[in-house]
């Protein structure tokens, strides 16, 4: 059984499932705080950080943090040939920017809420690069164009109104290998939808050529028995484990050291 070293970037929130793990042989975090059972580290670079890690042989660096994940962490930790699960920089734009995210999903047919050109009915989204804003008339969506105008002429020019979808909105975690996407379950979702979507979303993935090892969160709402993607989070968050088949798939650094050797599709949930 291989035995991981585990660094989480971050305050721990998923500490204690990764301490259960049969796989854990010792565990550092990067955090404000000590936390009890994890060796802290300190750097002032991501290289630094990236040159410890290959010092104390750290398998696997999980960020919690997606303000790590935007900076460009997974850069570096890939150009030092360490294992960091998380989106590179260019994946880090499906945070970053609404009319890169609409614009690769609706190539890979993965629905997403209709724009709009004249409000008939309120709410709607005012959505931009780094702007979401929720607008009940005509004069808020001038108030908020002028806003973001003053702010930033640049980012005016791509602002679009959006259709407020009011169905049910769920979070939906996955994990890349570079060849494999696997979704965790979600039981509010209905099977079908939850595996069509994973489909589609592996298919962009592999289509883009996307090389990156790391976790995916997908916000959908479910109107109409259809799944819309109304956004992503890039963070490594504690996927929901319990409703899995087997023991193997509940150990979270099981997943991990599968998606280290590309073998995610092996995984049964």
């Amino acid at each position: 059984m291989q035995s991981l070293n585990v660094l989480i970037i971050g305050e721990g929130k998923s500490l204690e499932h990764i301490i259960n793990s049969k796989h854990l042989n010792k565990i550092y975090t990067v955090a404000e705080q000590e936390i009890n059972g994890a060796i802290n580290l300190k750097f002032n670079t991501f290289k630094e950080l990236a040159q410890k890690c290959r010092t104390l042989q750290i398998d696997i660096v999980l960020v919690e943090e997606e303000k790590w994940i935007l900076e460009g962490i997974t850069d570096v930790m890939k150009q030092n040939f360490v294992n960091c699960f998380a989106v590179t920089s260019y994946w880090a734009n499906l945070r970053l920017s609404h009319k890169f995210t609409r614009k690769m999903l609706q190539k890979y047919d993965i629905n997403v809420p209709p724009t709009i050109n004249l409000p008939l009915e309120y709410p709607v989204l005012v959505k931009g690069d780094g702007v979401l804003k929720i607008a009940n008339s005509m004069q808020e969506i001038i108030t908020i164009k002028e806003k973001i105008y003053n702010n930033s002429p640049e980012i005016a020019k791509n602002v679009f109104l959006e259709k407020y979808l009011n169905g049910i909105k769920y979070k939906i975690t996955s994990i890349f290998d570079g060849k494999h996407l696997l979704t965790f379950p979600t039981e509010y979702i209905e099977k079908r939808l939850l595996e069509e979507y994973s489909l589609k979303l592996e298919k962009m993935l592999l289509g883009e050529n996307a090389n990156f090892t790391g976790f995916i969160n997908s916000f959908v709402v479910v109107e109409d028995n259809k799944l819309y993607n109304t956004g992503f989070s890039l963070e490594f968050e504690h996927p929901n484990l319990d409703v899995t088949k087997s023991n193997q798939a509940k150990d979270i650094l099981y997943i991990c050291l599968s998606a280290i050797y590309q073998k995610l599709n092996e995984i049964e949930l």
